[in-house]
């Protein structure tokens, strides 16, 4: 990212957690942010907010579980605001359930914003980054698209179609200049857990093993001033996940001692 050439990035999910968190940094960068979000109220209090502390941001409305609030959502803001150098998929909500717990509309909920929705903006961001010869796609991903844990399985699909997803596109994006990166945290201490669903008799609660918002942002804004594919935020994970690479049945047993005793 270029000082003489300023950016512009939209960022989804962008009213609160690590959206906000990025959102308040990249404008404290000198980006210009998109705040994509569902409630206007909180999409208003989040461009005021970093507009008030000097920095440059603009309301995108928009419920990602809706296509027609998706479809040519960048080709929109492109015509009002200019061209998306930076894409940040960062929206999306959780189920904590069994297989058969889980109802069909959770299915449809979870997979329309975590994955259909970003996959429709970055195919779109992509087609007019390509035109241009340069952008930046960060889809903000989870451990769990590389593993699955028990209860978590309907959300760890969508993660997972999410991170296939995204390997492709980050290999179509080399000859036309496009980057893609694939951030993949544990867990965050945002609001995600209080807003996820949840069909089990046990509370949805944040791992031990957690970090913040913040912590992901810069994550997030290193890796658009320098592109890597895939980011992970914590060395705990990237251990964890090198290991169930090499020793998958072991982390099936361990993982299926510790889901007995909950």
């Amino acid at each position: 990212m270029s000082e003489s050439s300023p950016k512009r990035a939209l960022i989804t999910g962008a009213s609160s957690g690590i959206g906000r968190a990025t959102a308040e940094l990249f404008a404290l960068k000198g980006v210009e942010v998109g705040i994509l979000a569902e409630i206007p109220e909180q999409v208003e209090e989040a461009v005021r907010s970093i507009n008030d502390l000097g920095g440059r941001a603009f309301p995108v409305h928009a419920d990602l579980s809706r296509p027609e609030d998706v479809e040519d959502r960048i080709h929109q803001v492109e015509a009002e605001h200019g061209p998306v150098d930076v894409l940040v998929n960062n929206a999306g909500i959780g189920l904590q359930g069994e297989i058969v717990e889980s109802r069909p509309e959770d299915l449809r909920l979870l997979f329309e914003v975590n994955f259909f929705a970003m996959a429709t903006l970055s195919r779109e961001a992509f087609g007019l980054m390509a035109k241009r010869g340069g952008g930046h796609i960060i889809n903000v991903s989870s451990a769990s698209a590389k593993r699955a844990l028990p209860g978590l399985g309907i959300y760890a699909a969508t993660k997972a179609a999410m991170h296939a997803f995204s390997q492709a596109l980050r290999i179509e994006g080399k000859s036309v200049g496009v980057h893609v990166t694939e951030i993949l945290p544990m867990s965050v201490r945002t609001p995600f857990f209080d807003n996820a669903r949840n069909r089990s008799e046990r509370p949805y609660e944040i791992s031990s093993f957690s970090t913040t918002p913040e912590v992901v942002a810069e994550k997030i804004y290193r890796a658009v001033r320098h592109p890597a594919p895939e980011v992970y935020t914590s060395t705990l994970s990237r251990i964890a996940l090198g290991l169930d690479s090499l020793f998958p049945k072991l982390m099936d047993t361990i993982l299926a001692r510790r889901h007995r005793k909950t």
